[in-house]
């Protein structure tokens, strides 16, 4: 008992510090490595994933550099593709061809047909003599190598639009087939029209216009200028 009291004694005069030290335990070390294996396993499995990763955009980057090597260069589908710029006409053309139709006209007609410039193309007089008789809309025999000409020259200088236009002097009509100027001038001008397209010329451009006697070039007092006004003309523009 005494030795136990003793003990006891001795254990319990002893400082706060020394029972800390004597009842403390190594538990805490377990748990500390415990969080740590936690860490270190979750650090293993981010790892992991990030090579996944890494490999996955690698095949895609891949994929992606194989693709673009098969789709043919942007600049050559648009060379292939795009259609290629019409050229512009240029105004100089249509009158170079202006010019050496005067010029064809006046050496090889002699006065048959007249040469008139316009603002817009030119024009080829015909008098009515050449081409019908009086108050007539059939053309007459000797009008034929006249227009045979006239077609071949133009066609040789190159395609244009081509107004076919009948003119009449102020006298009214008197019986007959036709009961005006208007009618008359419209029946010569088909006339020189069919003959054209019998030549090969386009019906696309060719068109028969009438004006009677509302474009005279003269005075109708006189026979003279009823005369002149008398006619067909040709009206020419060319395409190119």
């Amino acid at each position: 008992m005494v030795e136990k009291r003793a003990k006891a004694g001795v254990l319990d005069s002893a400082p706060w510090y020394a029972w800390e030290v004597e009842d403390h335990d190594g538990g805490w070390l377990l748990t500390y490595v415990d969080v740590l294996s936690v860490i270190l396993a979750m650090l293993v499995v981010l790892l992991g994933q990030m090579a996944v990763q890494h490999l996955q955009t690698t095949e895609q980057e891949s994929r992606m550099a194989a693709t673009y090597e098969a789709v043919p260069d942007d600049s050559e589908v648009i060379e292939t593709v795009q259609p290629q710029p019409q050229p512009e006409e240029k105004p100089e053309q249509r009158v170079n061809a202006e010019a050496r139709l005067a010029a064809a006209i006046e050496d090889r007609f002699q006065g048959e047909v007249k040469v008139v410039r316009r603002d817009k193309g030119i024009s080829l007089e015909i008098a009515d003599v050449i081409l019908f008789d009086s108050g007539k809309a059939e053309l007459l025999p000797e009008a034929f190598p006249v227009l045979s000409r006239l077609a071949d020259t133009l066609q040789e200088i190159g395609e244009a639009d081509i107004a076919v236009e009948g003119h009449t002097d102020d006298r009214p009509i008197l019986g007959g087939r036709f009961q005006s100027n208007w009618e008359l001038a419209a029946a010569r001008a088909n006339a020189v029209t069919r003959f054209l397209l019998n030549q090969g010329f386009s019906p696309q451009h060719l068109r028969s216009v009438s004006y009677a006697d509302s474009h005279p070039v003269a005075d109708n007092a006189n026979p003279d200028g009823r005369a002149e006004n008398r006619r067909v003309n040709l009206r020419v523009e060319f395409l190119q």
